[in-house]
């Protein structure tokens, strides 16, 4: 979007792209940006940490041997060139044992990951690309990483946090791993508090039984009618958001939000009523 604008009955939103500029009315708008971009655009507030958790480019490295591999002398020569600055502890992240027993898969962390404008969204790629870099070159001359190759490599590094609106209710890390059940409840989510951090992560499991819900006055700015937002963006504490942010979770709200705002443009109500 380039501009968005309350008007009589809804929104004028202007769209931008390669050699075209659309003007079109909306009753009802959702952001999914995961960045809270449109809520910005509307002038409403936004909320962020001083300091993003870090990021990761999901690849998998294949074609090796740990068998024939001296895992004891490869973490120490890891060390090592830590030390020498080849490698950041964050390219294996911290663990290289744990890194080539996964492929390498969701095993590595970007320090200060930002997909909120695109030149902050591109320098997230790069540096996740260089630690890939970084990685293979570090293990190629290894015995039994001869015949090493990359398997599978993700377009984009994931971002796991921006910012979050300030919603009429915000989820806390106390409603979520209690299993609240929201009197306006839209949604269900189930993962694990999962709060990255410069140190690696520790994940806290719901308990058995436990299923935390999304309420509807969570996808909804405060003070705000005929506007929503799907997925990361949801009011919530830090940690509540570190769970709410993962796939099955953003398609969950999606969904409900949705269906809100279809409701709402049919019955010519605001979403909340």
């Amino acid at each position: 979007p380039l501009s968005i604008n309350k008007a009589e009955n809804g929104w004028r939103v202007q769209l931008i792209g390669k050699g075209t500029q659309i003007d079109l009315m909306a009753r009802q708008l959702i952001d999914c940006t995961g960045n809270a971009a449109a809520i910005a655009l509307i002038g409403l507030p936004r909320e962020r940490e001083a300091a993003n958790q870090p990021g990761s480019l999901i690849y998998r490295l294949g074609g090796y041997d740990l068998a024939r591999a001296d895992l004891d002398d490869m973490t120490e020569k890891a060390n090592e060139a830590v030390r020498a600055g080849r490698l950041e502890s964050t390219d294996f992240r911290h663990n290289l044992r744990g890194f080539l027993r996964n492929g390498g898969e969701n095993a590595t962390h970007i320090p200060g990951a930002d997909s909120s404008t695109s030149e902050l969204h591109t320098n997230t790629n790069i540096h996740g690309r260089q630690s890939l870099l970084r990685m293979m070159r570090f293990l190629k001359p290894f015995r039994g990483f001869e015949a090493m190759k990359l398997e599978r490599l993700q377009p984009e590094a994931g971002v796991r946090e921006t910012y979050r609106i300030v919603g009429e209710t915000k989820v806390t890390v106390g409603d979520y791993t209690s299993g609240r059940k929201f009197a306006d409840a839209v949604s269900y989510s189930f993962y694990p508090i999962d709060l990255h951090d410069e140190r690696g992560i520790q994940p806290r499991p719901l308990k058995q039984g436990v299923v935390a819900t999304v309420p509807l006055g969570a996808l909804i700015p405060k003070s705000a009618d005929h506007v929503m937002v799907a997925g990361r963006s949801v009011s919530s504490d830090r940690l509540a958001n570190s769970a709410l942010r993962v796939q099955a979770s953003c398609m969950g709200m999606g969904q409900a939000a949705g269906a809100a705002a279809a409701l709402a443009a049919r019955l010519g109500l605001t979403p909340a009523k």
